[in-house]
């Protein structure tokens, strides 16, 4: 192993707990800034891998939101066509037209025949 000198002017071998070069014997860590540095890279690390997930997750909500829409949608929808299907009934039309618009069936000397003749 290297041999140094110490700055008393003795000489200290270099050991697997030398001390290391740039630090004063009390200081056990970096510079704040340094360390501050490393939290903020921690953070942005954890938020890269967590941001993803909450995303799916939102999606998901918004999937499900939807579909539910889309199932009252078609429950709207067979509604409305059962609902149209009875109001297209000729019975009712007719009592309609009889009732509310006073109309009544031509006597046969009121129907008129026309002839259509081919081009």
């Amino acid at each position: 192993m290297p041999w140094r000198l110490h700055s008393s002017g003795r000489a200290w071998r270099m050991g697997p707990l030398r001390r290391r070069r740039g630090r004063s014997e009390g200081e056990t860590g970096g510079s704040p800034l340094w360390a501050a540095g490393w939290i903020v890279l921690v953070a942005l690390s954890a938020l890269a891998l967590v941001w993803p997930h909450l995303e799916m997750v939102k999606i998901g909500y918004e999937v499900a939101r939807l579909k539910a829409e889309r199932d009252r949608l078609a429950q709207e929808r067979r509604v409305l066509r059962i609902e149209s299907a009875a109001l297209r009934q000729l019975g009712r039309i007719e009592a309609i037209d009889r009732k509310e618009l006073g109309m009544v069936f031509p006597r046969p000397e009121q129907v008129i025949y026309v002839k259509v003749l081919p081009n």
